[in-house]
């Protein structure tokens, strides 16, 4: 459980400057309530979704009336079918939550790509240092560039370990998504595939990883990066966004003119 001050603090920073009264938000693994209760006194109305069926009994026994407890695995609920059904009427939906290390990344990747204003999660700090993490550095990965493609992420604050009972091992982060895009590929698919390719075999090229990845001409491919980069030798993890985008929209111009002959 964490400390009551630092639940309070995430709640209230959640908001980002909007009117708690004109919003809603989907808490992730609310666990014992002590995050819920927090964005209960703010929020118009509070989805909190737990996948532990240990605590029915602590969360039950809740006492808000603008609080519903779904019991199930976040990762398998449709999450425009649930806004629609349970947040009607309300037009600003953000996310607040603690997530466990191991399963953080699922989460994040799936609710980045969600219809919310605002997306504020506790995780430990190492999985922080790659939701903001820039090109060219050593945290940088594949879900450092899919976050920065469908918004900006920043650090509010760290949480020592003493705010934490029992206490764990390692430091967390409180870290906030704004949603938004700072490119707009013609293939999106096609983007995501490049970024993956660029990422599982981080030692090599980046145009030996997408030419083996997506089966290209390695020559073609090296072209278009030198002329994204200035170098046909870089790495995927020294592309930024932008670079990504502006590699995967000459590719899919290759890709469509070998289609065509």
């Amino acid at each position: 459980m964490v400390n009551a001050d630092i639940s309070r603090k995430t709640a209230e920073l959640s908001l980002n400057n909007l009117n708690g009264d004109d919003c809603g938000v989907i808490e992730i693994g609310p666990g014992l309530g002590a995050l819920t209760g927090e964005l209960c006194k703010i929020y118009k109305k509070v989805l909190a979704v737990e996948i532990d069926k240990s605590f029915v009994d602590y969360l039950n026994a809740l006492e808000y009336s603008n609080l519903k407890i779904i019991f199930g695995d976040f990762l398998d609920i449709n999450m425009q079918d649930l806004i629609a059904r349970e947040f009607a009427g309300i037009k600003n939906i953000n996310i607040c939550a603690n997530l466990p290390y191991y399963i953080t990344t699922p989460i994040i990747l799936k609710i980045i790509r969600g219809d919310f204003r605002v997306i504020t999660v506790m995780v430990q700090k190492e999985a922080a240092d790659k939701l903001y993490a820039k090109a060219g550095t050593g945290e940088y990965c594949e879900t450092s560039v899919l976050v920065s493609y469908f918004g900006e992420a920043k650090r509010l604050f760290n949480v020592p370990k003493s705010n934490f009972y029992p206490q764990p091992n390692v430091l967390s982060s409180v870290v906030q998504i704004i949603p938004r895009r700072i490119c707009e590929p013609e293939n999106q698919d096609l983007l995501f595939k490049i970024i993956r390719a660029a990422f599982e075999q981080r030692r090599k090229t980046l145009a030996n990883s997408i030419s083996a990845g997506l089966n290209l001409d390695k020559r073609a491919v090296a072209e278009i990066i030198k002329e994204v980069t200035g170098s046909e030798n870089i790495r995927g993890e020294e592309l930024d966004i932008i670079k990504f985008c502006a590699v995967a929209d000459l590719i899919n111009i290759v890709i469509n003119k070998k289609e065509d002959v």
